[in-house]
């Protein structure tokens, strides 16, 4: 069975059109940080802080949110993606936040491994279901 939300050019879009937004829109609450080696982009990070919801499954305030993070096939291993998560955390600290969040796909286990690493924890666990 073909799943209508398998259509990787509409993700592609949709992801062009975020990222486009959120550079257009971007304030002293958001940071955007590209690796580069010799001009080259290898990897980024967007981080932001955001006013948590009342309805929040752990508490309200302003807390971070990492956001993405990226970094090349070609360059992983190097450390790149170590220094986006200090540079982020740091930029974080800074601002007075004390609790950040990310979010990593079930299938991810390098990014998963990585973020435990660096002191994330599970907190929430989502599932969907095709019908």
């Amino acid at each position: 069975m073909e799943c209508k939300y398998d259509d990787y050019e509409l993700v592609l879009s949709s992801i062009r059109e975020r990222a486009e937004t959120t550079f257009k829109t971007r304030n002293e609450d958001t940071l955007i940080l590209i690796a580069e080696i010799d001009g080259i982009p290898l990897g980024y990070a967007l981080g932001k802080i955001v006013e948590q919801e009342e309805t929040a499954d752990n508490g309200t305030g302003k807390m971070g949110l990492f956001d993405e993070l990226f970094v090349d096939v070609s360059a992983r291993g190097f450390g790149i993606g170590r220094k986006l998560i200090d540079n982020v955390t740091h930029w974080m600290e800074e601002k007075g936040i004390s609790r950040i969040k990310l979010h990593a796909y079930s299938w991810n286990n390098n990014a998963k491994r990585l973020y435990e690493k660096y002191g994330f924890k599970e907190y929430a666990v989502s599932y969907e279901k095709f019908i």
